[in-house]
């Protein structure tokens, strides 16, 4: 599934080519991080502004921090734009992270962002009241956060020079590989770093997660992220 990256990389000291993974939730990185770090030295970011409430995001966040905490340390961690966490997973302050969540930024995004789908409105209260009335699945809405959740993580990407990125939003069944993958090529030529669309969905990806987590007893979120979505 992996080769037909790697013989585009030149590993000329047969050093595994950089790709960084965007980690969505914990329960959908486990089959990306067991895989990918097989073949790809991985920078793993998390970025989730559209995680809502603040109780709902720290959860997810621990939970996140839970994984890496059962796995070999053969990967390195961004745990924002200026620190890698090279060391120690315990180095992986939790309050790091938390401390700098920002119950506005999701909404800031959202209105940045909105030319990016179309929605050509100067009203950021209308436009906020327009997406609360849109379906709760794959809406104008989502294709916003789609795009935000793939931008960041590729300037991060861009800013390390690590040659790939791809995100763990690929393997959930109730996003859209079709949306993911058109908002990855505005992104790519905005930064020039190349997106790899893995199709976690196969090889019984969903079992194995599940008998991670079970195994684990790591818990599983039970709706996307954002407020509209949890009502």
């Amino acid at each position: 599934m992996f080769q037909k990256y790697i013989s585009q990389v030149n590993l000329e000291k047969k050093d595994k080519p950089k790709l960084l993974l965007h980690i969505c939730c914990g329960p959908d990185l486990i089959i990306p991080l067991l895989d990918l770090k097989k073949y790809f030295k991985l920078y793993l970011y998390w970025y989730n502004p559209n995680i809502q409430p603040y109780s709902e995001y720290a959860r997810r966040y621990k939970e996140y921090i839970k994984i890496l905490k059962l796995e070999e340390w053969d990967f390195e961690i961004i745990s924002d734009e200026e620190n890698f966490w090279k060391e120690k997973i315990s180095l992986v302050k939790d309050d790091k992270v938390l401390n700098k969540y920002d119950n506005n930024e999701f909404y800031d995004k959202l209105f940045e962002h909105k030319e990016v789908v179309w929605i050509k409105n100067n009203d950021f209260d209308k436009t906020m009241k327009d997406f609360s009335q849109m379906e709760e699945k794959n809406s104008q809405r989502c294709d916003i956060c789609y795009y935000m959740r793939l931008l960041e993580p590729a300037k991060i990407a861009q800013k390390y020079n690590i040659d790939f990125f791809t995100t763990t939003l690929l393997i959930s069944p109730k996003k859209s590989v079709e949306k993911l993958n058109k908002y990855w090529e505005l992104v790519t030529k905005e930064t020039w770093v190349k997106y790899l669309s893995f199709d976690f969905r196969k090889n019984n990806w969903f079992q194995r997660a599940s008998d991670y987590t079970k195994e684990n007893n790591i818990w599983r979120q039970n709706y996307c992220g954002c407020l509209w979505a949890k009502k």
